[in-house]
């Protein structure tokens, strides 16, 4: 086993992993490894399906001894879930803490799917809808020996970007409350930390709020990124005390 913690950082749907300078957990990596973390970031299809992308994950991660502690964003704890149950990952992950990930879909992948969205063409955002999920949950228990953990995040219609708004108003009339992507019910998972009073790219330091007419409080990712480091040098500390316990 590793005697120090190692995160696992994964993106999202239409995500990457670095692009020019620009990192998907923009700072995420220095913080941790400031806090004594050593932290891997893997590249997934970018517009796969949940199976092809936990293919993808277990090849990166196939060398990793463990234990690891897999935090994901959006589609990104899908794709951890399935590489846990059916392809063995349980042997080697300790937690998934995930943000804003859609574990009973999304009525959005529905709307996109049946209407002319370009974005029905990319297997990925056909794999998001609720009838899909139901299945797929159905079909992939949690396993005994991972901790599954989430966060969910939402912000009032008003308070969306303008954009995405028409997703966030078919989501509340469908689901309730949500960041105009993921609704605050399907992103719970395992043992639910806490609602945050963001967008579902706050949550990535992507701030797309242009609305000069209107203000809305800022939202600073960073203090969660190290809450959850904290956390996994808390739950690797007390596994370790375990181990060697008489």
């Amino acid at each position: 086993m590793n005697q120090q913690p190692v995160v696992v950082l994964i993106h999202g749907l239409f995500g990457f992993r670095k692009l020019l300078w620009l990192e998907y957990f923009n700072g995420v990596r220095s913080l941790y490894e400031s806090m004594g973390l050593r932290v891997l970031t893997p590249g997934l299809p970018w517009a796969g399906t949940i199976e092809q992308r936990a293919q993808a994950l277990a090849l990166q991660l196939k060398h990793e001894q463990g234990p690891l502690h897999l935090l994901a964003h959006s589609m990104g704890g899908l794709d951890g879930r399935y590489w846990i149950t059916h392809m063995d990952g349980d042997h080697k992950v300790a937690s998934l803490t995930t943000l804003s990930t859609p574990h009973r879909g999304s009525s959005v992948s529905e709307h996109i799917n049946s209407g002319l969205s370009p974005l029905r063409l990319f297997p990925g955002a056909r794999s998001l809808t609720r009838p899909a999920l139901k299945s797929f949950n159905a079909n992939t228990p949690d396993s005994p020996t991972v901790c599954y953990r989430s966060y969910s995040a939402y912000r009032p219609i008003a308070e969306q970007v303008w954009s995405l708004r028409r997703f966030g108003k078919i989501i509340q009339q469908l689901e309730g409350n949500n960041d105009n992507l993921v609704s605050v019910h399907s992103a719970q998972w395992g043992d639910h930390i806490n609602t945050l009073p963001c967008d579902h790219f706050e949550l990535i330091f992507r701030d797309f709020w242009l609305n000069p007419f209107r203000k809305r409080n800022k939202f600073d990712p960073m203090p969660i990124y190290r809450d959850i480091g904290e956390w996994i040098l808390q739950h690797q500390n007390s596994s370790k005390e375990k181990l060697v316990a008489p």
